[in-house]
């Protein structure tokens, strides 16, 4: 099985990553924050607020425990 690349052991090449020219993007994308927030129900907004805090919360407290652990 000489020369099978499956098995070979060694690190990938340089990957050759192309700059982003920012200027060629659209100005205002997404929305600017505040015309965005009008748009949307208070109720909804504060809903998902609290569940995203909580999502957050966890996580950061599960990275915290997983971190104890090493």
């Amino acid at each position: 099985m000489a020369g099978s690349r499956l098995h070979e052991n060694h690190l990938p090449g340089r990957m050759i990553v192309q700059p982003v020219q920012l200027s060629l993007l659209p100005e205002q994308v997404p929305a600017p924050l505040p015309d965005l927030i009008g748009q949307l129900p208070g109720p909804q907004v504060e809903a998902a607020v609290t569940l995203l805090a909580g999502l957050i919360a966890r996580a950061q407290a599960a990275a915290a425990a997983e971190a104890g652990d090493d």
